[in-house]
């Protein structure tokens, strides 16, 4: 596994992720387990001081030697009411009584042990072997204070205060105190071991799983990375199967698809665009090369020649037109980003241009009507473009007009939108026909001069200014085209 790989962060990430809960875990049972000790231990202090005031009180009454020491000791120990007969001592005897109940001291360990371990008295239920481990390593705590320990004795854990019992006159002794900790508390340090000992296989069996988990997620990048690699220009066609994959990485199979799809799409489009191109230049220069090869072969009259140089003239300048459009279409790149916007007058333009292509149409014969609103209509556009779109439409109107006939022209303002309309009288266009008219290099009928771009090019700019190019036509009365602006 490479270490820079998504698998490998998602593994270690995955790992990471289980091993922060486990420590979480293992504080938060630490922690309680901690609260509970704390809890224990004052516990623990509560009754050694409890015993401790009991010893003192039985000596205060019977006298402070040795002797009466151990007969307090061992009244301590039994936590039993006296008889009357022992007036003496039968008010502190009731008293611990109570004391002992209360504190729930009948159930606990308690010794009381000499500075040097021989002297010793214990608790009716500590046995001989409980005693022994009470006695183990024993010392008197330093200054006075007490000390605790666990023992575990007989699979039992069993928590131990050493609490120092000083008087001048006996001398100093310890009073040992042991509680038998509560089953929780025996199982949560159960956990916390075995936590311990567990999380290190337990991160290497995550680790091995966050592995299998990414491959599987990733199992789509694969697949994505495999095919990218057998995809060529000559074969396109392939994709992946998105129905075993996850929403997430579906969708991106799907993007990656699609993109697939259109890049198919666009080389199939510049593979016909190219034929296309071809085809437009071929006939031309073909005409071109044939009268030059025709003047070449013997002397020609001045006539010949002038008529010749007309057709190489004629064919030249259809090729520049051809490429000057294609030059056009590459500028365009089919983005807004191509042109430069400006706020003008559009009835102002559009006269402009109507003016310059009434002489074309005077020459054939044509009429040119137009029909133009008087306030001004304000536009935001290219006008170098806009103008292409319109000279292309007014080119094609004049184009397919018949001599005598017209070409009528009118503009329209409607909500948020400028319409021009641009009729003819021409011979109109076959209804199978009019879908295909705003194509590249499509002419309905192909003996007709041009390169089949004009009206490719005035739809794109229509688009790229936000608006739109609708077509009428009925064969024998002519067309209509309709370019929608934005105002």
């Amino acid at each position: 596994m490479k270490f820079n790989s998504i698998k490998f962060e998602i593994s270690i990430l995955y790992t990471a992720i289980l091993g922060l809960i486990l420590v979480v875990f293992s504080g938060v049972l630490y922690l309680i387990s901690n609260t509970f000790l704390q809890q224990t231990d004052q516990q623990l202090k509560v009754k050694a001081q409890a015993v401790d005031v009991t010893i003192r009180s039985y000596l205060s009454v019977l006298g402070e030697n040795h002797d009466a020491l151990q007969e307090a000791v061992r009244k301590t120990m039994d936590m039993k009411n006296e008889n009357i007969f022992q007036y003496q001592t039968r008010r502190i005897s009731q008293k611990w009584f109570k004391q002992a109940q209360t504190l729930d001291l009948n159930r606990d360990y308690i010794n009381f042990v000499s500075k040097d371990a021989k002297e010793v008295i214990s608790s009716s239920n500590l046995d001989n072997d409980l005693r022994i481990i009470f006695l183990e390593d024993i010392q008197l705590p330093s200054q006075g204070e007490d000390t605790y320990r666990t023992l575990n004795i007989k699979h039992k854990n069993i928590r131990v205060i050493n609490y120092p019992f000083t008087n001048r006159a006996v001398g100093q002794y310890l009073i040992q105190l042991g509680i038998a900790q509560e089953p929780f508390m025996q199982q949560m340090r159960n956990w916390l071991f075995s936590i311990a000992i567990s999380v290190p296989l337990i991160l290497l069996l995550t680790n091995f799983i966050g592995s299998l988990l990414a491959a599987r997620i990733l199992k789509p990048v694969y697949e994505i990375t495999d095919m990218a690699n057998r995809i060529t220009q000559q074969d396109l066609s392939a994709r992946i199967k998105t129905k075993h994959f996850d929403r997430e990485m579906g969708n991106l199979v799907e993007s990656f698809n699609e993109m697939i799809a259109r890049l198919e799409k666009s080389f199939k489009h510049i593979e016909q665009f190219s034929f296309h191109v071809a085809h437009e230049l071929k006939t031309p220069l073909t005409i071109i090369q044939g009268e030059a090869d025709l003047l070449l072969r013997k002397e020609r009259s001045k006539q010949e020649y002038q008529q010749a140089l007309r057709i190489v003239m004629e064919e030249s300048q259809r090729v520049l037109k051809t490429v000057d459009d294609l030059l056009l279409l590459t500028k365009l790149g089919y983005t807004q980003e191509a042109l430069k916007f400006e706020l003008f007058d559009f009835i102002e333009f559009f006269s402009e241009i109507v003016e310059q292509n009434r002489l074309i149409a005077a020459n054939k014969g044509i009429g040119f009507r137009m029909n133009l609103p008087r306030p001004p209509l304000m536009i935001n556009g290219d006008r170098v473009h806009l103008r292409r779109l319109f000279f292309n439409i007014m080119s094609n109107a004049i184009k397919f007009t018949p001599e005598d006939g017209c070409v009528d022209m009118h503009i329209e303002q409607g909500v948020n939108k400028i319409t021009t309309f641009v009729s003819d009288t021409g011979p109109g266009i076959a209804p199978e026909n009019l879908g295909n008219i705003f194509e590249e290099f499509y002419r309905v009928d192909k003996n007709t001069p041009g390169s089949g771009l004009g009206l490719y090019i005035a739809y794109s700019i229509a688009k790229l200014h936000q608006g739109d190019i609708q077509v009428e036509s009925h064969l024998g009365k002519g067309t209509t085209f309709k370019v929608i602006l934005p105002s």
